[in-house]
């Protein structure tokens, strides 16, 4: 499978802002892609069942198709492919890696992403696989040893995450909208597969 830088964004974008609804112009404006060019990618995403278009006063809205299993694929793929933000974060996907173990999913958020190096702290958005955060919060220690920031995670079960996604929590929205995914891909797809249904 392969896709475009463009094919990237586009479905990134759909993935991340699902609660929104999504035209072409404002779909190309956020994405930086011609409005012509978003047509196109959409009209193929469209023919292929991986977007679904509504049309809501005179306005072609889009987005995903969570039914095609085809999506999944493709979304994850996106997701992956995205490049890292900045060169810190690309440093602190080494750093935060002994976290995997207890973590089943984590998304680095807030200024380490927008700022780099520059951040204050390391927002990050934790699932947990367990309910005990204990050891979990010994090994972020261990990591704060090591590198010269403050890690504030946002601890989460699927069923917190759920909950908060459908209250629409700010902060787990603008994790899940600007963040960058180290792991769990399939358990935030399925996340946001469940929360639109």
């Amino acid at each position: 499978m392969v896709l475009t830088i463009n094919e990237i964004k586009v479905i990134s974008y759909l993935w991340r802002h699902y609660q929104e609804q999504l035209s072409i112009n404002g779909l190309a404006r956020q994405t930086g892609i011609t409005p012509k060019g978003a047509y196109k990618m959409l009209k193929k995403l469209e023919e292929d069942s991986i977007v679904i278009k509504k049309t809501i006063a005179n306005a072609d809205i889009y987005s995903l198709n969570f039914n095609n299993s085809k999506t999944e694929d493709l979304v994850k793929y996106a997701l992956k492919s995205e490049p890292s933000p900045n060169l810190y974060v690309k440093v602190l996907q080494k750093d935060l890696e002994p976290l995997h173990k207890q973590a089943d999913a984590l998304i680095i958020f807030g200024s380490a992403v927008t700022k780099g190096l520059q951040a204050d702290d390391i927002d990050v958005l934790i699932i947990l696989n367990q309910k005990n955060t204990a050891q979990l919060q010994s090994s972020i220690r261990n990591v704060e040893s090591i590198i010269p920031k403050k890690i504030h995670p946002v601890f989460q079960t699927k069923v917190d995450l759920s909950k908060n996604l459908r209250k629409k929590d700010p902060v787990i929205i603008a994790a899940i909208q600007t963040g960058f995914i180290l792991w769990g891909f399939d358990i935030l797809y399925k996340l946001i597969k469940n929360d639109t249904s």
